[in-house]
């Protein structure tokens, strides 16, 4: 019944938007009755259902620009709706634990519509961060943590500029559902976080520039193998590189130890190759597959794409001591996941590559293990090289092909 009841109230095609059908006394009371109900309801899954219709609607009887739909001229269209909401918001006055965390919900889902009206609120507001960041409940923490990050998204600098000094707070957040094991909600704070980075960076910087948070948290969790979501560690990854992306000039110049910090969470995850007799058996049956190829060992083609966005967007100038440091350390280990590491890391960097010299010692680390004898890595040094050739052309060919020729021959009958 919610479901067609928020379609009902959804502006659309003029045939199906019932609600504007209705005149402006029965409209008012229909609105006054959702919040009624919203109040008022204590099943929390039916509740927040009731919050989906009344944030719908909010977007018709709210529209600033269009106020045919106002319940009261002259003011922001539901003049009720907003005290209602920051009441049941805020822990220390709501009805209920779980009414307080579907409030919450409720007044996120209202900030795009109603942005100005809620930032402008600014003592109601700040006592519903400070109590749900305070309160015992992770469920009303995760509800502001989610709140906080759609208004950072939503607003300009100036208007967020309030809620810098929460970062530290919403770091606390995620460290307790890391703790917890609550993969579920993680996954979704940490891809609120990687929403900010890709349209607000600077909401992180004093953050990182204070103690090297939240990139710090995100490296760990990337790291991490006891983490169960291997989708969740992806996800850590992306809020690095991302925010490496957009904010390339002021992470060289400021905190220059967050690209290292960025290399090694990448190097980390393309550790995470299968290593049993059955999964090499499906590997090379999978070879003639690419698509199929690209479904397997997801965490080790995650952290394939993230260093070459990091080469791309960093440039070797900057980065080329602390790659050729990492890649040194992963050749010279014993296992045979780690080389694979260092050698992919070769081959999704060597386009970036100017200087001839690092050339000439990546091709000699590929040339080092044509001979290994683990199948992927053969493949993976071969598959370097050739990349090597087509993005060092013609300085490699002209200064190696007597060198490499002779291997290239002999291992075309590599099984």
């Amino acid at each position: 019944d919610c479901v067609l009841l928020r379609q009902l109230m959804s502006k659309g095609t003029e045939k199906d938007f019932v609600y504007a059908k209705v005149p402006l006394q029965g409209q008012q009371q229909i609105a006054a009755q959702l919040l009624t109900l919203f109040e008022n309801e204590a099943n929390p899954k039916l509740q927040k259902k009731i919050g989906d219709v009344i944030a719908k609607l909010a977007e018709y009887v709210c529209d600033k620009d269009d106020q045919r739909g106002s319940l009261q001229p002259g003011t922001n269209g539901w003049p009720a709706l907003l005290p209602v909401v920051f009441r049941l918001a805020n822990t220390a006055t709501a009805k209920s634990s779980e009414s307080c965390e579907s409030a919450l919900t409720l007044l996120k889902d209202c900030v795009s519509t109603l942005k100005d009206d809620i930032t402008n609120a600014q003592v109601e507001l700040g006592a519903i961060m400070q109590n749900g960041l305070a309160s015992p409940n992770v469920r009303h923490k995760v509800a502001v943590f989610f709140l906080i990050c759609e208004i950072v998204t939503e607003t300009d600098k100036k208007t967020y500029a309030p809620l810098l000094g929460t970062v530290g707070a919403l770091v606390g957040v995620l460290t307790q559902l890391a703790q917890a094991k609550d993969e579920e909600s993680l996954s979704s704070c940490i891809q609120c976080f990687i929403d900010v980075a890709t349209v607000e960076p600077d909401f992180f910087k004093a953050q990182l520039q204070a103690n090297m948070e939240p990139a710090t948290f995100m490296a760990t969790v990337a790291r991490s193998k006891e983490v169960a979501d291997t989708g969740l560690r992806s996800q850590a990854l992306e809020w690095l590189v991302s925010y490496l992306e957009k904010k390339t000039k002021w992470i060289t110049k400021t905190i220059p130890k967050f690209t290292g910090l960025t290399l090694e969470a990448c190097m980390s995850v393309m550790l995470e190759v299968e290593d049993s007799e059955q999964d090499l058996k499906e590997w090379m049956e999978r070879m003639d597959d690419e698509e199929g190829e690209e479904d397997a060992d997801e965490l080790f083609h995650s952290g394939e794409e993230c260093i070459d966005r990091v080469a791309e967007a960093v440039q070797m100038e900057n980065l080329g001591a602390s790659l050729f440091q990492l890649i040194g350390h992963f050749s010279s280990q014993e296992a045979w996941q780690a080389k694979h590491a260092a050698l992919a890391a070769v081959k999704q960097t060597v386009e970036y590559v100017e200087e001839q010299s690092h050339v000439d010692q990546m091709a000699q680390l590929l040339m080092a293990h044509m001979e290994h004898p683990h199948p992927r890595v053969r493949f993976t040094a071969l598959h370097g090289l050739g990349q090597l050739a087509n993005d060092q052309s013609p300085h490699f060919q002209e200064n190696s092909h007597a060198t490499v020729v002779p291997v290239l021959a002999r291992k075309m009958d590599d099984p």
